[in-house]
């Protein structure tokens, strides 16, 4: 059957054919973009985190008691606190920070090199409050020079993570010594996730200072044996508590949940737009099947004079499937165009990579076979329709 006669067929059902373009279209868009969603999501949420996300305990806590938020009394707190943390069996490390890693938000700055804040200059760097052991606690990699040690106490000694290291000075070893707006350099350490939504989630500044106050409240990270996790979950509450019962433990959580939660949105998301798109090719199936059952039983004494005329079960059977065929290649065109749209839409919304070409064509194939396998049946039933069927009309 040739493309014009088929072109024919499909403008005598204007209006379904239309309704199924815009089916099969939207489908295409849809699955297009679920697929690149849970790539995206899952590219992710499998990146390396520099850090130990199962056996890193966060306690986020605030004093109830005024006297207790402010120095000295908060530090005198956070170090007593520490102590009865470190008697717990299986607690390796603990540490103070004023925030935890992998969330989306925090104490950010402006940092830049000294004298250079026109080329230099970086948004939202998260500034970590960092003692000594906060080194062994997140099990940090030095890559040049040294850790914050009790003599950085109060002073403007800073270490940064070795992407931000190398934004700043180009290669990450040149950044020792060099003068920041936060201060001096004096080490460099293997990159960490910090901030979902900081100017980069690679970036951190780390420094040794006394917190001032804890309105906001202030966190303690453990490392934890792995076969002691859960055994130190139940301890930490009533270890804290005896060392000072005014005290709101607002959450203890491993780093392993919070990452979990600071990729809950795409995950999410990409879930729905799965079961959108397996629900959208289902309801292409059932709409391509009653398109080719309804053309089937119409055009049955169309089938019958052809039969009478010659035309074998196979012509007739290929007939109807190019006809299905014609639409869904139609559909695909308009589907790739709206993909690249739809994808423009939610790029606005969240971070989505750019849509690569490949996949929407594997989705227009897979939207054929669908197709195809829902146009099977109606188009097996048009062969059976017997040449006698033409002259019944007569």
């Amino acid at each position: 059957m040739s493309i014009t006669l088929l072109f024919k067929s499909l403008l005598q059902r204007k209006v379904i054919t239309a309704l199924l373009l815009v089916q099969l279209t939207l489908t295409l868009a849809l699955v297009s973009n679920s697929v690149l969603l849970s790539q995206q999501a899952y590219t992710l949420s499998n990146q390396p985190t520099g850090l130990q996300l199962d056996t890193t305990l966060a306690i986020e806590l605030k004093p109830t008691d005024d006297n207790l938020i402010v120095h000295p009394a908060l530090g005198e707190l956070i170090q007593r606190q520490l102590a009865a943390l470190r008697q717990i069996a299986g607690v390796r490390y603990a540490a103070f920070s004023n925030q935890t890693p992998l969330m989306f938000g925090g104490m950010n700055g402006d940092l830049s090199v000294e004298g250079k804040a026109e080329t230099t200059s970086i948004d939202a760097v998260p500034y970590n409050f960092a003692e000594a052991d906060l080194f062994n606690t997140l099990q940090m990699t030095l890559l040049h020079g040294r850790w914050l040690s009790a003599e950085d106490k109060n002073t403007d000694n800073v270490v940064l993570t070795e992407k931000l290291a190398t934004t700043l000075f180009g290669e990450s070893h040149l950044a020792l010594g060099q003068q920041t707006t936060a201060g001096p350099v004096v080490g460099v350490v293997a990159d960490m996730m910090y901030q979902r939504f900081a100017s980069d989630q690679y970036y951190g500044l780390f420094f040794n200072r006394d917190l001032s106050r804890a309105d906001y409240g202030y966190r303690l990270l453990l490392q934890v044996e792995p076969q002691a996790v859960d055994a130190v979950r139940q301890q930490i509450s009533s270890s804290l508590r005896q060392v000072e019962p005014e005290i709101d433990i607002r959450q203890i959580v491993s780093l392993r949940q919070l990452h979990r939660e600071v990729f809950q949105q795409e995950r999410g998301l990409a879930i729905l737009l799965s079961v959108l798109s397996a629900l959208m090719l289902i309801v292409a199936m059932i709409s391509a099947y009653s398109h080719a059952l309804f053309h089937g039983v119409q055009q049955q004494n169309e089938i019958g004079v052809k039969r009478a005329l010659g035309a074998s079960k196979q012509r007739i059977l290929m007939e109807v499937l190019s006809e299905s065929w014609l639409t869904t290649t139609i559909g695909a065109v308009l589907g790739l165009l709206a993909s690249y749209l739809l994808q423009q839409q939610l790029a606005t919304v969240i971070s989505l990579p750019a849509l690569p070409l490949w996949l929407p064509v594997a989705a227009a194939v897979t939207l054929l076979l669908f197709v195809t396998a829902a146009t099977w049946y109606p188009a097996a039933i048009a062969t059976r329709v017997s040449p006698a069927t033409a002259t019944k009309a007569l």
